[in-house]
């Protein structure tokens, strides 16, 4: 079960959020952790559930992060990866860019 995390702190760390919901809901089957959000795959439905009653709001970092189902791209989207991004460029500038070739659902700068 893949599990949507916001609002996370950027000096968290992927074994941090691995412990903190693996203290929880059991053992972590992996993370995805990007720039103020993450991934957390879980063994099942009842795993999942624990986590997002216990971790949705928890503080980190002095954040409450929200922890909810990851719910599927939408349909006739897909998705592009841009390498060699400047450190300096942002996801508002990387999303005017690519605007002007249709509607850009989802745009995130990895650093790192």
């Amino acid at each position: 079960i893949k599990l949507f995390v916001g609002n996370v702190p950027e000096e968290a760390t992927a074994e941090e959020l691995s412990e903190l919901f693996a203290g929880v809901a059991g053992p972590v089957l992996g993370i995805a952790l990007m720039k103020q959000f993450a991934f957390v795959h879980l063994r099942d439905e009842a795993a999942a559930a624990r986590a997002i009653a216990q971790l949705n709001g928890h503080q980190l970092h002095g954040r409450r992060i929200v922890v909810e189902p990851s719910r599927p791209r939408p349909t006739n989207t897909c998705k592009i990866f841009v390498g060699n991004v400047s450190a300096a460029c942002t996801s508002g500038e990387l999303r005017s860019l690519f605007q002007q070739y249709g509607t850009v659902v989802e745009c995130d700068v990895v650093k790192g």
